[in-house]
This record gives C-alpha cells, structure tokens and sequence, in this order.
C-alpha cells in the first residue's frame, strides 16, 4: 500500500475519532463549554433573569465616549 493512503487512513481516523468525541461529550453534557460543572461564576444566577440586557448597561458604553 501506498505510504500516502497510510498517512490520509490514519487524518480520516483521527477525525473520526475527534468528532466522535465530541458528539459524546456534547451529548453528555460534559463538553468544555461552561455549563456550571467546574465550579466557576456561570453556576451562580444571574442578575437579570429574564435575559434582556438592562438599558444602564446599554446605554454605558455611549456616556463612557463623551
């Protein structure tokens, strides 16, 4: 066999390999995306809970300019 067709075997694999992995771990639900599991801020609640960002902090970055 072709040393080539070794070496594109063996990416095609390892891809298969990553993706599955994180199918996995996605679908586990224990991904590198923050979910609250590692103990950092993202498992305390927030402050505005219905998700809209409050018109102080929108209107924050336009006083800061002046």
């Amino acid at each position: 066999m072709d040393w080539q067709i070794v070496l594109v075997s063996l990416c095609l694999a390892a891809a298969a390999v990553y993706l599955g992995r994180r199918a996995w771990r996605t679908w586990s639900h224990r991904g590198a995306g923050c979910g609250g599991g590692c103990g950092c801020s993202a498992s305390a609640t927030p402050k505005n809970n219905d998700g809209l960002i409050g018109v102080d902090e929108l209107t924050a970055r336009l006083r800061s300019r002046r």
